[in-house]
């Protein structure tokens, strides 16, 4: 297997290779039930962390050229339909044929969509993958097909900073799913320190 390096050719950061050892140990030790209970425990999280926003405090933007509230939720929703898909493919012993699901996914909808209905689109999302995993019971194969992936780690400079390193894997039905429980909890970590922003701005 040749080496994985990242997309501008740098061998792969401390963390990113945590990231890939752990989700590739992980999804081996787990079983498919507890994989779905674990994205499942995820995506209330997230749900929580985003019922806590209100509209007005969704379109904000608390730190200059990042993501609103809004925007982050139009993400994970649009990342969680495609990666259902990629999922589907994967459980019937299919290769998906579509390009990756790249780490900016975005609809638009973010932008001018009621939050209300970004909300709503979340939770169908979420429902969606959740409701999907409930008919995986199978272990992969020996052969099994792989999915090409996007992952984003956040490596630590000699600064002191962090900055994002992205690179491809080919993952297994369960090893993918597993990252989708990982990116969720990113992302409630994201919206909670968003909505800590906006809250702290408005005192």
């Amino acid at each position: 297997m040749p080496e994985i390096t990242a997309v501008d050719g740098s061998p792969l950061a401390p963390e990113s290779i945590r990231m890939l050892d752990y989700v590739k140990t992980r999804s081996a030790e787990m079983t498919a039930a507890a994989i779905r209970d674990r994205i499942r425990v995820a995506a209330q999280e997230l749900e929580s962390a985003v019922a806590a926003v209100s509209a007005e405090q969704a379109r904000l933007r608390p730190i200059p050229g990042k993501w609103t509230i809004a925007e982050v939720v139009d993400h994970i929703a649009q990342t969680q339909v495609r990666g259902a898909e990629e999922l589907r493919h994967l459980l019937a012993g299919r290769r998906p044929p579509l390009p990756p699901v790249y780490e900016a996914l975005q609809s638009g909808a973010g932008q001018w969509a009621p939050w209300e209905l970004l909300v709503e689109d979340l939770r169908d999302a979420n429902r969606s993958m959740i409701a999907l995993l409930e008919g995986a019971s199978h272990e992969p194969a020996a052969n099994a097909p792989t999915v090409k992936t996007v992952v984003v780690t956040l490596r630590k400079l000699e600064n002191g900073r962090t900055e994002p390193q992205i690179f491809f894997a080919e993952l297994g039905w369960k090893e993918y799913a597993l990252l989708q429980r990982l990116h969720l909890l990113d992302h409630r970590t994201q919206v909670r320190n968003l909505h800590a922003a906006v809250s702290a701005a408005a005192v």
